[in-house]
């Protein structure tokens, strides 16, 4: 009995330490690629303790992982699963690497909606201007090092004997419950980073199967024009616009439409977020994110801005210069897939081949849409531009190359060029919207602007340009500030002269409001009271009565 007892001890110590004496090189790099960057992150806040707790949770995830793997008994198999997870845990370990030294936090939804967003282009764009060459070296060493590991331990034995497999062992176990009993800390470690992947992994494929076919209620419906065109901008950010006070000018085209009396442009605009993907699920369905009591579904579940559309009558079209991508390529390509039709402009290779598809291929490839269209029908447009997108320079032809370097002779030099470009950029949008504006403006039309989102130009630090930073309140408030214009074509004008006055009023008296909420401010403008019995005018940026922000 004792003899058995004994064996039953050896094989479960066996067992129990096999992570460290055959597979302890697995797990060192596992460990390092999963936690490490947690563990640097609390350093650098100076938050000792909490580092010692994502070390101890990241050392106990690390030999889970592994004790499960030594238990596969086909080697093969074995080294296939330790090679995926290593690779994943790699690319991981580069992400969060660089949201730290560059975000000044790990990762989190917001750069995961980034990733999903991006495409090739895109990504030759970030890689070839926006990677610094530190991180490059510093993850090549680190890599490196762990390849001269690996060839080693082919050759010579790297792991445990008995008595290091055993005190390691016991220092597993004693990390087990410090880690539970820290979870507070520890839950924001690799685990969080799956699921906030798998938040972000949550788009439909088919979005008329979530229909929910509401009860449209109208009171006048005198007031639908034939057509309503949305252009979404992106990465406009409104202190850059000279129609908004920027001392540079930026907008002629578009000051020269207001002047006229054209075009309102509302100030006080806010976009629900600070990335594309997010902003289109909030402004074009009313799910409302800073409503706890409709959190019970999924974005797409709740009515969305097309089928709005579509069920007040308007056959709806998409255009847009952004990539199609795939599947998960964000929330946008879901929305242009309900409508009638769409078309992305976007040639393949087009951004690294010297522009080939700038955002006047919109106006250009829609002419004979605009020109032939039933005017007995009604239509919704939507527009999609590549905007001010990161690299700034990518987006405007030679031509447009009106502001230098030189002219921001008071700002830091290694923010000059940067300035420059974007408000080159800018410039460039607004003659583009312009010319999106010319294709109706002999119809009744309403054309609404708005940018996704806004960018953080150097206004929170003197480093920092691109998206608003989540963990920092300031960049985060930058980077939603967006432009809102709307343009009343002169038909449209003529037909109602209480709209213009109402959208002067509301102009000379602006007050805070949120794109959160373009489905209800569309509806209103164009005679809807209410969607299954919810009084939609409180939600109108055309309201006094609530203010939603």
């Amino acid at each position: 009995m004792e003899l058995r007892q004994t064996n039953l001890i050896h094989v479960i110590e066996r067992v129990l330490t096999a992570p460290f004496r055959k597979h302890f090189l697995f797990l060192i790099a596992f460990l390092v690629f999963t936690a490490g960057t947690d563990v640097i992150r609390q350093c650098s806040l100076q938050l000792y303790p909490n580092a010692f707790y994502m070390a101890a949770y990241g050392f106990c995830l690390a030999y889970g992982v592994t004790l499960l793997i030594s238990l596969i008994k086909n080697s093969k198999l074995r080294t296939i699963i330790q090679a995926i997870l290593i690779i994943a845990a790699s690319i991981s370990f580069a992400l969060n690497f660089y949201c730290i030294l560059e975000l000044d936090d790990t990762f989190d939804k917001d750069f995961a909606l980034l990733l999903m967003e991006t495409n090739w282009n895109e990504a030759h764009e970030f890689i070839t201007s926006m990677l610094p060459l530190k991180i490059v070296l510093i993850l090549g060493a680190i890599y490196s090092i762990f390849l001269v590991l690996w060839r080693l331990s082919r050759r010579h034995n790297l792991n445990l004997g008995r008595k290091g497999s055993i005190i390691a062992l016991i220092a597993a176990l004693v990390f087990i419950p410090l880690t539970i009993s820290q979870w507070h800390v520890c839950r924001y470690g690799p685990i969080h980073r799956i699921t906030e992947f798998a938040k972000v992994y949550d788009v439909p494929y088919d979005l008329k199967s979530y229909y929910t076919h509401p009860t449209i209620d109208y009171a006048d419906t005198e007031l639908m024009p034939s057509n309503v065109v949305l252009i979404i901008g992106e990465s406009f950010a409104r202190f850059h616009s000279s129609l908004y006070g920027y001392e540079k000018n930026t907008n002629p085209h578009l000051n020269a439409l207001r002047d006229s009396s054209l075009l309102f442009t509302f100030d006080s605009i806010e976009s629900p977020a600070a990335t594309t993907s997010l902003s289109f699920r909030y402004m074009l369905s009313t799910f409302d994110k800073t409503d706890d009591t409709r959190q019970d579904k999924h974005w797409y579940e709740y009515t969305t801005l097309i089928e709005l559309m579509q069920d007040c009558g308007y056959d709806c079209y998409w255009f847009s210069t952004q990539a199609r991508g795939g599947y998960i390529n964000g929330s946008a390509r879901v929305y242009a897939r309900a409508c009638e039709k769409s078309w992305f402009l976007q040639k393949p290779g087009a951004v690294l081949n010297n522009n080939e598809t700038l955002d006047i291929v919109l106006a250009d490839s829609s002419r004979v849409f605009s020109d032939t269209i039933n005017q007995s029908k009604r239509h919704f447009v939507i527009y999609h531009m590549m905007g001010s997108h990161f690299d700034y320079k990518m987006r405007y032809p030679k031509e447009f190359d009106h502001f230098k370097p030189k002219d921001y002779s008071d700002c830091p030099t290694e923010q000059q060029e940067i300035l420059a470009s974007f408000d080159n950029s800018i410039l460039y949008n607004d003659y583009v919207v312009e010319k999106l504006i010319e294709l109706y403006d002999d119809k009744e039309t309403v054309v609404i602007y708005l940018s996704d989102h806004g960018q953080d130009m150097f206004r929170s630090a003197p480093d920092y340009f691109m998206h608003g930073k989540e963990n920092d309140p300031a960049s985060y408030q930058y980077g939603i500030e967006i432009p809102f214009m709307v343009y009343l074509s002169p038909a449209y004008q003529a037909r109602h002269p209480q709209i213009v006055e109402l959208l002067r009023s509301c102009q000379n008296n602006p007050k805070k409001w949120n794109s959160d909420y373009l489905p209800y401010m569309i509806m209103d403008l164009i005679g809807v009271s209410g969607i299954d019995g919810e009084a939609i005018k409180p939600y109108s940026l055309f309201s006094s009565d609530i203010e939603p922000n």
